[in-house]
């Protein structure tokens, strides 16, 4: 992994920001932010999450008449796998660089270690394929996925 991609998720980790986008953010701040190219999807009149390539930001609202209401955002780092750096969103490319095509959440915690900025276990549903981690200040949550023989190996002991 270079060392821009892993200062992007060092800072969203850090931050709980993409970019200075928050997941409170309404969908034309996080445009002007991420830029326009975006997949816009709605299962109905009260929900809504644009596509962002690598990042998506989600949106409630009460009724049509209401303004959208920003919930969260994901990273879907998984796709790097099979998209490399063409996945990455424009904006955060142009400050941030290349990106590999995998993330090894042991040097990104390291990383964050190293920055003073903790990150906590928390309890997965999923374990032990999935493992989840919590920074408390940004109220970042990180999901990882653990390599079949590390998960085995780990059942077993």
């Amino acid at each position: 992994m270079t060392p821009y991609s892993l200062a992007f998720y060092m800072d969203v980790v850090a931050s709980g920001t993409v970019l200075g986008a928050k997941p409170t953010d309404g969908p034309d701040r996080v445009t002007a932010i991420l830029g326009s190219d975006f997949a816009e999807n709605s299962l109905d009149d009260h929900s809504m999450w644009r596509d962002y390539r690598l990042a998506e930001f989600f949106w409630l609202r009460e009724s049509p008449d209401h303004p959208w209401m920003g919930h969260h955002f994901t990273l879907q780092a998984h796709r790097l796998s099979y998209g490399g750096g063409t996945i990455v969103n424009k904006a955060i490319r142009d400050r941030y660089g290349r990106f590999a095509r995998h993330l090894r959440f042991d040097k990104l915690e390291r990383l964050l270690r190293t920055r003073g900025v903790r990150v906590d276990d928390a309890p997965d549903a999923n374990a032990p394929t999935f493992t989840r981690h919590w920074q408390p200040a940004s109220q970042m949550a990180v999901m990882t996925y653990r390599a079949r023989e590390a998960w085995r190996q780990r059942r077993r002991r």
